[in-house]
């Protein structure tokens, strides 16, 4: 992952969390809204139902009071004032009493009432504003009027007066003073609501504790419109109700309703027995300012917490930053020197063929190095590695005109690439920086000389691809080395020098043939002591030049285009020997086969694969395909769609011999490889040197970050196992678990780990 992608990544996950927390926020406020709405909505039906209970209590009261005074005027025909004047005294919202004929003329009066009232004809006021019919015999309530006489607004009530023997023969009647009733409920005892109660039929008013008296006249005088009915219909059909539902059911129905463009929430029941409606409402106002107060607690928590989390992910981008970019110079540089290592040379190269500069390729190798460490120590050695290091940049850095990369390519060996066509000019660049390197060093307070030599090749002289350019420099670095401070260009002396590997090349076209080529399999070991896998291994025993080293014939293969043919034989054998252990042993491994990159990147090396698959193995058999960094020269593009197809037939992938080659972190990101294999030169010292056991350590933890086995090869004792086991590392290969094993003594070594 690079620097942008890792920005990327990073900001993405505060977006993200931006998102969720905004969501949350919105939630949690929501909630809070959610909660203070169905407070208020509980309070309401609350109130609603203590205040229809009420009022049906009240008039179930003034009724069997006008059936008691119906007694009494029945058997005496007139009232008993003091009986009278106790039911007022105690009953103080009523107005008094009165019978009335059935025609309307008076029949008898309570003392508290003005003689005026007599004067009236009171069939305004027994009949107006009441119904039902006159005989039934139940207590009736009319809408509100207002007395001139008494100057009240008043609730007239009344009920049949029937004699012994069940005759209606007029009217008790009596009125409700609203100015005594409409403070029995006031809004801070009602949780803020404002009371209204309302005749069934006229929808006239008779209690509105939201009114002043002097909004009496206006609100009692006139009922509600049948515009402001038909909205409240389309609110309760909103909730699958209607006004003729409630009237049966008598429940509460609960709604919000916009009125004068303030949103209220209403409570609305109905009253059977008196035929009334209890209403209640109240603004959502009063949900306003405590929700307020909420959502400024919960929006500083937001706002303290992206604040927070924003400084935390920018501290932890540059931290990245800084950890990628040491790693990336880690990865692309030599501990020791300090200059570029080998894993960035094929980007150097590409980066010249791309310009179109010739240059030249000097393979510088120091003489006799080994004496150094030797004679005085690795520490010595190392220091002298540094000096010549930065005694060849310095070199580089004082000579105008020319410019150039130093790689560090193996332990004592250099290839500086410079930017000079002319092999006169290279001649006299090469002589003057053998001079230089060979003079005294002062390594440790002790002086130390040492001479070099160097082979040089020419691109696009010489050669036009790396892999030829550093043979060509490399042999001719080889013959140079025999006479030592001495440099070579590659010529048809140093050609002749290969005639010999050509002899094997031509004994290598016949080995296969020949049966000459044998494989033997090193055990993969896990964390449990328990068999993973093999790693095929190709041997040669030629009839005519006897025992060749695959170092020798595996390189010659590579460049003179035999190691497609070689390496399908190796992976054919491999299959078919592998796959019938397995059926004879019932056990499953994983089989690891090296493919070289001319074999990998044949145009059907994928189809060739799978074909050897199903010919000689298994599709059950586990396949672990092993490259070496030396194939990521070639265009990753061209690769990518072969990695594809691998993944699609849980191939796997890996990586070998990690940190000797071209590897780099954007190889790493972008190959699919399910496998890091440590090179054992880092591991054959990491029990005594702390910069192989920092870059085995280093080496692992990026394997783990990036989802990847990590094999270690060269464990030659428990202690390079312990220390491997303790960074995490996943797999272990060499001969402290087993060497090499042909496959009848393979066979013995897993039957007491399956």
């Amino acid at each position: 992952m690079n620097i942008i992608q890792l920005i990327r990544h990073t900001w993405l996950i505060y977006f993200c969390l931006v998102l969720f927390s905004t969501i949350l926020l919105l939630t949690t406020v929501y909630g809070k809204y959610d909660e203070l709405l169905t407070k208020r909505k509980y309070e309401q039906l609350y109130i609603t139902k203590i205040v229809k209970a009420d009022i049906n209590s009240l008039l179930s009261t003034y009724e069997s009071i006008l059936d008691l005074i119906n007694v009494g005027f029945n058997e005496d025909h007139q009232f008993n004032q003091s009986v009278l004047q106790k039911i007022l005294k105690k009953s103080d919202l009523l107005a008094g009493f009165a019978v009335f004929n059935l025609d309307g003329t008076l029949r008898a009066i309570s003392d508290n009432l003005p003689q005026k009232l007599f004067k009236v004809n009171a069939n305004a006021f027994l009949r107006q504003g009441f119904y039902g019919a006159v005989t039934e015999d139940k207590l009736m309530i009319s809408r509100p009027i207002f007395s001139p006489i008494t100057k009240r607004w008043l609730i007239p009530i009344r009920k049949a007066l029937i004699d012994k023997q069940g005759t209606v023969t007029g009217f008790l009647f009596s009125a409700i003073l609203i100015n005594k009733l409409q403070p029995k409920w006031p809004q801070s005892e009602s949780f803020g609501n404002s009371l209204m109660l309302i005749i069934d039929q006229s929808f006239y008013r008779i209690l509105d504790t939201a009114l002043g008296a002097k909004e009496y006249s206006e609100n009692f005088s006139t009922p509600f419109t049948e515009q402001q009915r038909d909205e409240l219909e389309k609110e309760l059909k909103k909730q699958n109700l209607t006004l003729e539902m409630l009237r049966e059911t008598e429940e509460v129905a609960q709604f919000l309703f916009n009125n004068n463009d303030k949103e209220k929430l209403h409570s609305l029941s109905f009253n059977k027995q008196y035929q009334f409606w209890t209403h209640a409402s109240r603004p959502l106002t009063s949900i306003t300012t405590p929700l307020l107060h909420t959502s400024a607690y919960y929006l500083t928590l937001y706002i303290t917490f992206l604040a927070v989390i924003f400084f935390l992910f920018k501290w932890i981008i540059r931290i990245e930053k800084n950890k990628l970019t040491e790693l990336t110079y880690k990865t692309e540089h030599d501990d020791l020197t300090g200059c570029y290592n080998r894993s960035v040379l094929p980007h150097l190269i590409h980066h010249l063929i791309k310009v179109n500069k010739p240059f030249s390729m000097l393979y510088i190798d120091l003489d006799n190095f080994k004496n150094i460490n030797d004679s005085f120590g690795h520490k010595y050695g190392d220091a002298l590695l540094k000096a010549v290091s930065l005694r060849i940049q310095q070199y580089l850095a004082v000579k105008k005109g020319i410019s150039g990369d130093l790689i560090r390519y193996s332990g004592d060996q250099f290839i500086l690439l410079i930017e000079i066509e002319s092999k006169q000019k290279v001649s006299d660049f090469s002589k003057k920086l053998l001079d230089d390197l060979a003079e005294m060093h002062c390594i440790l307070n002790h002086n130390l000389s040492i001479t070099s030599s160097i082979g040089i090749a020419c691109y696009p002289h010489d050669a036009k691809q790396l892999d030829t350019l550093i043979s060509y420099a490399e042999n001719s670095m080889l013959i140079a080395k025999k006479t030592k401070n001495h440099y070579l260009f590659f010529s048809q002396e140093v050609h002749q020098h290969l005639l010999k590997q050509t002899e094997i090349e031509q004994a290598l076209r016949f080995a296969i043939e020949e049966n000459e080529i044998s494989l033997v399999y090193q055990p993969q070991i896990d964390t449990f002591n328990k068999l993973y896998g093999v790693e095929a291994l190709v041997r040669w025993q030629s009839h005519t030049l006897g025992i060749i080293s695959p170092d020798i014939f595996i390189p010659i293969a590579e460049k003179t285009g035999l190691m497609p043919i070689l390496g399908q034989h190796i992976m054919n054998r491999a299959m078919y020997e592998i796959s019938s252990l397995q059926r004879k042993s019932k056990t499953t491994f994983s089989l690891s086969i090296n493919v070289s990159v001319r074999q990998f990147v044949q145009v059907n090396f994928f189809e060739t694969l799978i074909k050897s698959i199903l010919y000689f193995g298994e599709k059950k058999l586990p396949i672990t395909i092993e490259i070496t960094e030396s194939l990521f020269i070639e265009s990753i593009d061209v690769l990518r769609p072969i990695f594809s197809k691998m993944k699609e037939h849980n191939i796997s992938l890996a990586l070998d011999d990690f940190g000797t080659g071209y590897s780099s972190l954007s190889m790493l990101r972008d190959v699919p490889i399910d496998e890091l294999k440590i090179d054992k030169s880092f591991v054959q010292d990491i029990n005594k040197n702390k910069t192989d056991k920092a870059m085995v350590k280093s080496i692992i933890g990026m394997g783990k970050n990036l989802n990847m086995r990590v094999l270690a090869e060269g464990v030659e004792s428990a202690e390079h196992a312990e220390i491997l086991a303790e960074y995490g590392c996943d797999l272990f290969q060499g001969y402290h678990f087993s060497k090499a094993l042909p496959i009848k003594e393979l066979e013995s070594f897993i039957e007491p780990r399956q």
